[in-house]
């Protein structure tokens, strides 16, 4: 299709050749195949240059569409084989990714590797699929892969779940209280998967259900959320403190299972060295 779109800008055998960088019996052969595969001819001489046929012309957009794209393709795929080895792809959920940002995670790392590092958030299950295309290189989040034939996985953290509250809410000075004191709060909770199964755990002592008013994809809004007060909310304890002073941390009451957070990549990756210093800076 490229040879089409060549032959309608330069009108010449030689000239496309040269942009080719082929010689010009090759452009030939390809000229007359084309029209073979076609069963029409698409070229015509006149005056010792190229032109296209009707034929050629109604085929010309579709070969610039198709020619254009395969251009776009090579570039990206040539881009892609670039930055695999000097691009570090990480992909995070945002409580993932909220809890690097208040640990000492990049601090430790940017002493640890030579590479760029390129962030990237989702939720879990897009994410995964992203590092199953290579697209991502490790994928770190409160759900370990479904299918570990895949990938190689390893529990990073540990988190138990907290209840969020204003700061000035009247449970900060009440101390103490028991699940029941609950239930005349409404409750915004975060959207992502692996921390619902959590609280759902919680929930299902108290007998009751919770009013949720709303539901956030960001632990930024359900600060800002709780602040408004629009109701309470249960974040782990890792994405804490709220580095505005909006909101205070109480413990929960009852039994709570904790959130636990994964990192986890493909078997083939090529560098796994890089990779067990990205876990351990983690863990730190």
């Amino acid at each position: 299709m490229k040879l089409l779109v060549l032959i309608d800008r330069y009108k010449q055998v030689t000239a496309v050749a040269n942009a080719l960088h082929m010689k010009q019996p090759t452009i030939s052969f390809h000229m007359k195949k084309m029209e073979a595969e076609w069963g029409v001819k698409l070229f015509e001489a006149k005056a010792g240059r190229i032109y296209l046929t009707n034929a050629g012309k109604i085929l010309l957009p579709y070969a610039t569409q198709i020619s254009a794209l395969y251009s776009e393709a090579e570039s990206k795929l040539t881009q892609w084989r670039d930055n695999e080895r000097t691009v570090l792809r990480v992909g995070c959920t945002d409580c993932a990714l909220t809890a690097l940002a208040r640990s000492s995670w990049l601090t430790i790392l940017k002493d640890k590797i030579d590479i760029q590092i390129s962030i990237h958030t989702g939720e879990e299950e897009a994410l995964y699929h992203q590092l199953q295309t290579a697209m991502l290189d490790i994928v770190i989040c409160g759900q370990p892969p479904r299918d570990s034939f895949d990938f190689h996985y390893e529990k990073m953290k540990s988190s138990s779940l907290k209840l969020i509250v204003p700061s000035d809410h009247a449970l900060v000075q009440a101390g103490e209280f028991a699940p029941h004191d609950l239930y005349k709060f409404s409750f915004v909770d975060h959207t992502e998967f692996s921390l619902s199964e959590s609280i759902v755990l919680w929930k299902a002592q108290l007998g009751w259900k919770l009013d949720v008013t709303a539901k956030f994809e960001s632990v930024e809004m359900i600060f800002s959320a709780v602040h408004a007060r629009m109701g309470l909310s249960i974040l782990p304890e890792v994405v804490l403190p709220d580095p505005a002073g909006r909101v205070a941390a109480l413990d929960l009451p009852g039994q709570s299972a904790p959130w636990n957070l994964y990192g986890s990549w493909r078997p083939n990756y090529w560098n796994p060295t890089l990779l067990k210093q990205i876990m351990e800076s983690a863990l730190m």
